[in-house]
């Protein structure tokens, strides 16, 4: 069976929000004694609802 290129897309995506998410729950954890950190956290934020968003609907189906 062959792939398409949104279905590797989404796969991609959908490991990135799970490799992600990990980094994010610890940079919370560690902006409570540095608030600097608290711009990583929110790009690391960004980047998962964007691979959320792709997962979802941003590659429509052909």
């Amino acid at each position: 069976m062959v792939r398409t290129e949104n279905e590797r897309a989404r796969e991609i995506a959908q490991n990135l929000v799970e490799i992600l998410s990990s980094y994010e729950e610890e940079l919370m954890a560690l902006e409570h004694d540095a608030p600097a950190l608290g711009a990583l956290r929110r790009a690391v934020g960004m980047a998962i609802a964007e691979a959320c968003y792709l997962i979802s609907d941003g590659a429509p189906p052909h």
